[in-house]
């Protein structure tokens, strides 16, 4: 059985967030995120900065399968007081595509977000022209609250729709359990 543990980005070497970089800006990554643009090195180290002298707002961790770092999961617009966040994640080396890792990164937030920092509503964004990620999500057990029509410019000058989901605490707790055996099920 492999073993996963996760870490704190701020905790970690400087090559590790500039591993995180070139991560985000592949091909691959980059195509499903919201903001599709290449990041530069001066944008990144704002992030950074931004991250450790904001640990309220938004935190980020490492993914790592023994101990090869391949993912990256993020609580983001994360507010305490309401109990609310956004997420966010990817697999960034793609040796580890494949393997199940994305359903193991989806638990880790959830259980991060619901059981760990006491989250009453966990949100997320998710472009329609990611099928994969729309299906994991609501097999997890996220609902459908809206979708932004043409809201995001994707590369080649098309416009993506931007669809809305989120899951409440009453629903992990009911499901945590299933979700555990499911999504961690055939991690290899």
């Amino acid at each position: 059985m492999i073993s996963l543990t996760y870490r704190d980005l701020t905790e970690l070497s400087p090559e590790m967030g500039e591993q995180v970089r070139l991560w985000r800006n592949t091909p691959e990554v980059r195509s499903s995120m919201v903001r599709q643009h290449s990041i530069s090195p001066e944008e990144h180290a704002q992030w950074l900065e931004f991250l450790r002298r904001h640990p309220h707002r938004q935190r980020v961790r490492v993914a790592f399968v023994d101990h090869d770092p391949f993912g990256v999961v993020t609580l983001k617009d994360l507010d305490l007081t309401a109990g609310v966040s956004d997420w966010g994640m990817y697999i960034g080396d793609p040796r580890f595509r494949g393997r199940g890792l994305g359903n193991a990164l989806l638990f880790e937030i959830l259980r991060w977000a619901f059981d760990e920092s006491g989250l009453f509503r966990l949100f997320t964004s998710v472009l329609a022209v990611n099928p994969q990620a729309l299906v994991m999500y609501l097999r997890a057990g996220f609902e459908l609250e809206g979708c932004w029509r043409r809201h995001v410019p994707l590369e080649g000058g098309e416009r993506g729709d931007l669809l809305w989901m989120a899951m409440l605490r009453p629903r992990w707790e009911e499901r945590r359990k299933t979700l555990e055996e499911a999504l961690l099920a055939g991690v290899r």
